[in-house]
Formats: structure tokens, C-alpha cells, sequence
């Protein structure tokens, strides 16, 4: 019975990850490549473990695309700017589910310098002369 509970929550948390719509649509290799570099340079630093790795991966992914979705969006600057900030906010809670404490507290050092939030480009004018 025990054995059948482990192998039935390993497949719920598997078809989980195979459900996500996000990383589902994500067709943007750009997006995919720098996901990958990111978490390898974050590696460097966390020695994260073979599945932390590939949970890492899947989430930074998972968030850059929201990150694009949101710039891309036609809300207003300031309104990118607060959606970009709960972006932030909340990979960084999520990242709790994949690091160790120890992890965590070093992820959240070194996140200010590997993932800025980079400022929203505003559409220029146009020149009227």
C-alpha cells in the first residue's frame, strides 16, 4: 500500500510538471538558452543537485516567459513595473520549493546581480520637426 501511495504521488507531481501550460507554450528557444546559461551560472554558486537543477531550470524559464508576457503586455509603464516586481517576488518564493535554506538565502544575493529587473522601454516619440 505504502509503495503504491510513492509511486502514485511521484506521477501526480510528474503529469504536473508535464501539465504546465507556460513551459508548455514556451517555443521561444532564446527564452529556453537563457534559462539554461542562468542556471548554470547560478550553479556555480549553489552546487545544486542533479534535480534541483532541472526543477531550477524549469522555473527561471517559467518566469522569464511571464517576464515577457508582461513587457510585451499593453498595460501601462507603471503597472509593468509593479507586474515585473510580483514576477520577481515570486520566483523568488517559489525558488523555497527547490532550495535549501542555506541555498535560498545565497540565491537571493546573488539574484540582484545575475537578474536585475531591467528598466521597461518606454515606445519613443516621434520626431515632429
Amino acid at each position: 500500500m505504502r509503495n503504491t501511495l510513492i509511486i502514485f504521488a511521484v506521477l501526480i507531481s510528474t503529469l504536473s510538471f508535464a501539465q504546465n501550460p507556460i513551459t508548455q507554450n514556451s517555443n521561444n528557444l532564446e527564452l529556453e538558452q537563457e534559462a539554461r546559461a542562468l542556471t548554470k551560472k547560478y550553479n556555480s554558486q549553489l552546487a545544486l543537485r542533479a534535480k534541483q537543477m532541472n526543477l531550477f531550470e524549469i522555473k527561471v524559464e517559467e518566469f522569464l516567459i511571464n517576464e515577457q508576457k508582461i513587457r510585451n503586455s499593453n498595460l501601462s509603464t507603471a503597472q509593468k513595473l509593479v507586474e515585473l516586481q510580483k514576477n520577481y517576488d515570486m520566483e523568488s518564493a517559489d525558488m523555497g520549493d527547490i532550495l535549501t535554506r542555506p541555498q535560498l538565502k545565497l540565491y537571493k544575493k546573488l539574484k540582484t546581480e545575475y537578474q536585475p529587473i531591467e528598466p521597461v522601454v518606454v515606445k519613443e516619440a516621434t520626431d515632429q520637426r
